[in-house]
């Protein structure tokens, strides 16, 4: 299971973060960022499972895919920038982190706006004038 993989890659990265912070303080971050995109790599797989799984269920119901592609784009965005802050905290600059969730919470929106319109024009057509 993947699941597995990724706790192994984490401790070990952790440990050896860990053991270089002690001794060579400047090597503990490539080592962190080395683990870092191991897990990313090794979550690409289950990703694209999940990617097609979405893609079925769209088919199935009859859903306009670009709902679907909009909705993996959010959720992508979303994961990003948490991802991105957290690093930022672990490395002590927490005004950065906070300005990468803000930027990530305005592209959401931003993403958000033609399935809005999509809602608002359909209500206009139905309410009466």
């Amino acid at each position: 299971m993947a699941i597995w993989q990724v706790v192994g890659v984490g401790i070990i990265t952790l440990v050896a973060s860990l053991v270089l912070k002690k001794y060579l303080e400047e090597a503990s971050l490539p080592v962190l960022l080395a683990g870092l995109l191991v897990i990313l790599g090794l979550i690409f797989e289950p990703l694209k499972l999940l990617w097609e799984t979405f893609r079925e269920f769209g088919h199935i119901s009859g859903i306009n895919f670009a709902y679907l592609e909009l909705i993996g784009k959010i959720l992508g965005t979303a994961f990003l920038a948490g991802l991105a802050a957290d690093i930022c905290r672990d490395c002590g600059e927490s005004a950065l982190a906070a300005k990468i969730e803000l930027a990530g919470r305005i592209i959401i929106i931003v993403l958000t706006l033609p399935v809005l319109q999509a809602v608002l024009t359909g209500l206009l057509e139905v309410l009466p004038r």
